[in-house]
This record gives C-alpha cells, structure tokens and sequence, in this order.
C-alpha cells in the first residue's frame, strides 16, 4: 500500500490511494467548515461586550488647541484628547501592573478584544496623532487618543461679528445601540488649554454632556456623547477695519451739503462714490461668509448704510424743488445736514446692541 495522498494536507485527513476522490473532496470540505465555525465562535466570543446589559464607557475630554474656523464652510479644526474607559472582567491578570499599548501597538491589541468601536459622527477623516492603551489588574481598560481633525459645525451668524458660537464634537459608537453601550461624560470637568493659537475666537468654557438619539427613519437608537466648545469672537478687529471704515465715509459724503446747490450733479457724484466704497467693502467680506437666509449685523450695517446715501441725495434733490425759496431751501439744507448723520448713528448703534 503506497503512502497517504493527503498526509500534511489542511483538511488532516490520512487517506489512502484506494480511496475515492469524492470523499477526499468531501472530507477537506467538512474540515474546512468546521475550523471555520471555530473560529466564528472565537471571534463572537471576543468581540462581544463585556456584559450582557449596558456596557458603561465614560469620557473625558480636553480640547488642546483650536486652530481655526471657517464660517464659510461652516467647519472648524481642532486638536483634542480624549479617554475612554471601561471594565472588561475577561482582561483581568495576575501581573502587578497594568499592560501598556503605544500607537500601532493599540490597534494591533485592540483586534484582539472589545472595544467600544468610536465613530466621530460630524467629521469624516479624524486623524490619531498618538494614541496609548491601559489595561489594569481588574480588567479595567484606558483607551487614550489624541484626535486633529476638522469637525463640521452649525453656526448662528445673525450676530457677527459679535456673536458666540457653539462648537460640538459628537461621538457614537458605530457598532453597539444604546441598549448595549452608554457614553457618559467622565467625573472630570472638559478642560481646554487656554493658550489657543486662534485669536478672532477666544474659548470660554466647554461642556459635555450624554444623549439618546435616532436617525430619521431609523428605529434604532445610539447614545452619543457630546462636547460642546463655547467661544466668543473677538469682534475689535471687525470694528476698526469695517465698522469704522464705512460709518466714516458716510460722515464725509453727508459734507454734500456743504456743496451749493448749484453743483447737484458734484453732489450726486459724491454719494456714488461713498456707496460704491460700502459696496467694495461689502463684496470683499461676503467672501468669508456663508450664503445664509438672514442679516448678520455687518449686513445690517452695509443696508443700512445704502438707505441712508440715497437719503442723502433725496435731500438733495428736495433742497433742489424749493431752491426758489432761499429761506426753505436752507431750512432744508441744515436739518438734512444735522438730522441725517445723528439718525444714521443711532439707528446703526441700534442694529448693533439689538
């Protein structure tokens, strides 16, 4: 009798020539089914949560460094740090110290167990700087990551530049709904490095909280924790560049009154260019702002502005009917001069603090 055809085969089945190739066929097959529900069994086993009700995983997070925000597109970059933790009994070990991952080390370990499974839901490409991972004695597993991404934001713009803005980083957990895996805020306050490098933004305070939520038409529902980061815009700078600018060359086109009546067209050429100015102005902001449905406050600024040129050459042009009535027509000419400029400041003042 000849050797066995299929001695050291994958299937470690010990055959013999006479056999026939069917059942050696079907032998392999069976083999090859079973290692494969072994191993199906396995990896259910690992990747299974630590417990069969709700698995607790606490947050904290620290906000590094604001880089920047887009109002335009509505985005802002941010650099963070966040831990996560949890108790997974499965992992617990005789050694007297915790079990230290780094970096490539943490996804590698990270395979081989359960974990949470974060997904960052309002950006698209996070990318880990560094990242470690803890697992203690008791089975009690740091996670810690550090994140810079550029996060998708929702702004109110109906105050700018005087506005305060809610930046939000939401987080869930792309595998398991909330029947299976809660994320709550840690007992640690959210902090932030109060040294940001982004100055038009300067960051007052962030916040955390855990929330239930489900998507349109959807039934489940996944927890979410999210961290809110509450800044204020430095608006000195849109003063003095914006602000002061254009309420100036409304003040010097109101000297059209200085202008005799007799040079009406000198008059009218000057409330073109102070209106063309404002509208150069205008053009060159809209540029960093998104096409939105309302009126910022710079906006208000910009219309108010324009109403009050063509006030001033409607001025004009009623001083021109009464010129033949020296005393009217400079009656005219004096409370357009006095009454305009003082209306015009009130009312932008007004557009300001409301």
């Amino acid at each position: 009798m000849g050797e066995p055809d299929c001695v050291g085969s994958p299937c470690g089945a010990i055959l013999t020539t006479t056999e026939p190739d069917l059942v050696v066929m079907m032998r392999c097959f069976l083999s090859a089914v079973l290692a494969l529900l072994a191993a199906t069994s396995a990896s259910a086993q690992v990747y299974a949560p630590p417990q069969v009700g709700v698995t607790t995983v606490t947050v904290d997070f620290f906000l590094l460094n604001l880089d920047s925000v887009s109002e335009k597109d509505e985005t802002f970059d941010a650099d963070l740090y966040l831990e996560y933790e949890w108790d997974d009994p499965r992992l617990a070990h005789n050694g007297g110290e915790e079990q230290l991952f780094a970096d490539a080390a943490v996804d590698e370990r990270l395979t081989t167990m359960w974990w949470p499974q974060i997904e960052y839901v309002n950006t698209s490409e996070p990318t880990v700087t560094n990242q470690s991972l803890e697992i203690f004695p008791s089975g009690h597993v740091k996670h810690t990551v550090g994140l810079t991404t550029t996060f998708r934001a929702n702004l109110d713009l109906r105050r700018f530049p005087f506005d305060r803005q809610r930046l939000d980083v939401r987080i869930q957990s792309f595998l398991y709904d909330a029947d299976r895996v809660r994320l709550i805020p840690s007992a640690n306050q959210p902090g932030w490095e109060h040294d940001s490098t982004y100055e038009e933004l300067r960051v007052t305070g962030v916040t955390a909280e855990s929330r239930i939520v489900q998507l349109s038409g959807r039934t489940e529902r996944f927890a979410e924790f999210q961290a809110s980061i509450v800044v204020v815009r430095n608006w000195a700078f849109y003063l003095w560049t914006v602000f002061g600018p254009v309420v100036l060359i409304f003040l010097i086109a109101c000297a059209v009154f200085l202008v005799p009546l007799e040079a009406f067209a000198d008059r009218v050429s000057i409330c073109l260019t102070a209106l063309l100015a404002c509208i150069a102005t205008h053009f060159a902001i809209s540029f960093n702002l998104p096409h939105v449905g309302y009126l910022t406050v710079i906006d208000r600024l910009f219309v108010l502005t324009y109403a009050f040129v063509a006030l001033l050459v409607m001025a004009s042009a009623a001083e021109l009917l009464v010129r033949r009535n020296a005393i009217v027509r400079r009656r005219v000419n004096i409370l357009a001069a006095v009454v305009l400029p003082l209306t015009y400041l009130v009312v932008i003042a007004v557009a300001i603090l409301g």
